[in-house]
């Protein structure tokens, strides 16, 4: 099988271009396109499907990997027999974690060797306004955040992902803690109202954000359904509070916490929350989210 590996060189993870080229120069016939920045990483993968590659690697973070596998989407995705694997050398990698993709060039590229490749949801997503250049709709595989954890990106920047890995973002939460607001929030889930004061909602594909942070136990990226975390927490003391219980999974029956799950989720916020899309800064104010399942093919264990 042709394989086309799009690397981004800023990916936090510390592996230089040319440690990533010697590890991918053991899969035969297998070629990179190194991209020169988030723009042009859907063009390269675009261009790699025109010329006949069957699988589409993406070497960089949530953000690399949600790019080149919405790109693989608009061809065509799982209908056209398109594949997408992952070497996890981001900052976060929480989609390869949720796909049992383990951490390591060559543990990785061992399970595009043996894997095989079976399909996973998508989030589609429609917000009222965009930050930034780009089109309201998108995709996100991994998850969508709001409010703290939405604020969080702004912090990210690649210099402060290349220095703290995947420590950036407890860094940046930490950073946000004095400047918490609960929101005001309207959600519809498959149609059933819920009116909610909440500090942060997560809408997760897959189980963790925030580079291994297991906001959405149980989550899995092929069940056909989203889960709907709120986070209801008034105060920096109820947040140190949850800590403990959100590190270890165990927080969806605690005080101060929502959780549901369905395939629709419409929002609207008061003030409008501020979303990152697989940990990019995205948009914000009232938005609308739907599972689309068996949206593209991820080689896996």
């Amino acid at each position: 099988m042709r394989t086309c590996v799009i690397l981004n060189p800023i990916s936090g993870s510390g592996n230089s271009v040319a440690g990533v080229q010697r590890a991918v120069a053991s899969i035969p016939g297998a070629e990179i396109r190194v991209s020169d920045g988030p723009a042009s990483i859907g063009r390269l993968t675009r261009a790699a499907v025109t010329d006949g590659f069957q699988r589409i690697v993406a070497a960089g973070g949530d953000g690399t990997v949600s790019e080149v596998a919405s790109a693989v989407l608009a061809a065509g995705g799982e209908e056209t027999g398109l594949e997408c694997g992952v070497l996890p050398i981001g900052t976060g990698n929480d989609l390869a974690l949720a796909l049992g993709i383990p951490r390591g060039l060559d543990r990785a590229i061992e399970i595009l060797r043996s894997g095989s490749a079976r399909p996973i949801d998508v989030i589609v997503c429609d917000a009222r306004e965009r930050i930034g250049d780009g089109q309201e709709r998108a995709f996100a595989w991994n998850a969508i955040v709001g409010g703290f954890g939405g604020r969080v990106s702004d912090h990210l920047t690649p210099e402060r992902k290349h220095r703290w890995r995947r420590h950036v973002y407890l860094r940046a939460a930490l950073s946000e803690l004095r400047e918490l607001s609960l929101h005001e929030v309207r959600i519809e889930i498959d149609g059933r109202p819920h009116e909610l004061d909440l500090l942060m909602l997560v809408i997760a594909n897959g189980s963790c954000t925030g580079g291994g942070i297991p906001l959405a136990p149980g989550a899995r990226p092929d069940d056909g359904v989203l889960d709907v975390i709120g986070i209801r927490a008034k105060n920096p003391f109820d947040v140190l509070r949850l800590v403990p219980h959100v590190l270890s999974g165990r927080h969806l029956d605690q005080p101060g916490v929502f959780h549901s799950r369905g395939r629709t989720v419409s929002v609207e916020s008061d003030p409008g929350f501020r979303y990152n899309r697989d940990g990019e800064e995205w948009g914000e104010g009232s938005a609308e989210f739907e599972i689309c399942a068996d949206a593209v093919a991820f080689v896996r264990p």
